[in-house]
């Protein structure tokens, strides 16, 4: 190949590579950009949530709420020493732990998809998702309040049921013994009876001076 075949060559080469130097450009912008550290936005921490540890707290809160109730209107030996009403406060605590668990993971849920949304995932399912979970939220609340409701209702049956029982016991104690009972009060005769007006007007059996006796009034 000829010399000046060579110089034609090597001319073009510069030619082409001033072409590439213009179209670049002689600023270090590139260079500083790949140099510079990118910045990227801090990620968002979310703190470490045990669904075993909130799982136990709504079985406490649970069992918290469903013995106070208990106790408002029944009495203590009631709660703990009947067969029928200890096997009802079980079931009733793990339904309202079930209900208030339910409520807790939902509102985590909730949580985290609303900071996803925030985050710039702006999907239009996300946002469906976001209103199904929503009225799941409702439906929750609505069920815890209305079994606490229907709780209460049946605490209050069984306190009924309990007073009527030890009342038919009592009166038939005292119809055995030979009492009687008029117009809803019990009498065990006149003595008795005049026993507990001196004990409401402030005296005592010391004060009796006679014997008060049974009297039976005749018609002529």
């Amino acid at each position: 190949m000829s010399e000046e075949k060579k110089r034609s060559i090597s001319e073009q080469a510069d030619d082409i590579r001033r072409e590439l130097d213009e179209l670049i450009g002689n600023d270090d912008s590139i260079t500083d950009v790949v140099e510079k550290d990118p910045v990227l936005p801090p990620a968002r921490i979310r703190p470490n949530i045990s669904f075993a540890e909130m799982k136990g707290a709504a079985t406490k809160q649970a069992e918290k709420t469903i013995t106070a109730l208990m106790k408002f209107y029944l009495d203590e030996d009631i709660i703990t020493k009947d067969e029928y009403v200890m096997a009802k406060k079980k079931m009733d605590e793990m339904t309202m732990s079930s209900l208030v668990y339910q409520l807790q993971a939902g509102e985590r849920a909730l949580t985290l998809l609303l900071e996803t949304i925030e985050e710039g995932e702006l999907a239009p399912r996300m946002f469906e998702v976001l209103a199904t979970l929503q009225k799941s939220m409702l439906d929750v609340i609505k069920s815890q309040t209305m079994y606490l409701m229907a709780t209460e209702e049946s605490t209050k049956r069984i306190a009924r049921d309990i007073e009527m029982y030890r009342k038919n016991v009592d009166k038939t104690e005292i119809q055995a013994s030979g009492g009687s009972i008029e117009n809803g009060n019990v009498q065990r005769g006149t003595k008795d009876l005049m026993r507990l007006i001196r004990q409401s007007e402030g005296m005592t059996e010391d004060t009796e001076s006679i014997d008060i006796e049974d009297t039976e009034i005749t018609e002529d």
